[in-house]
C-alpha cells in the first residue's frame, strides 16, 4: 500500500516538474522569450521549456517594449562593447 502511494506522488511531482519553485512552475527569462522572437511588431507566440508563452515584441525585439523606429535599436555587436 505504501509502494503504491509512492508510486502515485512521485507520478504527480514529475507531471508538474518536480517542484522546481513554487507549485513546479519555473519562471521564463525576458532572454528566453525575446531569443524566440518572430522579427515582426506585435504579440509574439512561443514555446518556452514546453509553456506556450504570449508576449507584445517592440520593433526591436524587446519583450514589451515601446522602440517604435528602428533607428534606435541597439544592434548585438553594440550591445557587446
Amino acid at each position: 500500500m505504501i509502494g503504491v502511494l509512492i508510486a502515485l506522488t512521485s507520478t504527480y511531482l514529475s507531471a508538474r516538474g518536480g517542484g522546481q519553485g513554487f507549485g513546479g512552475y519555473n519562471a521564463i527569462s525576458k532572454a528566453q522569450l525575446e531569443a524566440t522572437w518572430n522579427g515582426k511588431v506585435g504579440p509574439q507566440h512561443s514555446a518556452v521549456r514546453g509553456v506556450k508563452v504570449q508576449w507584445y515584441a517592440d520593433i526591436c525585439g524587446v519583450a514589451n517594449g515601446h522602440t517604435k523606429d528602428v533607428k534606435a535599436c541597439v544592434k548585438s555587436t553594440e550591445k557587446d562593447k
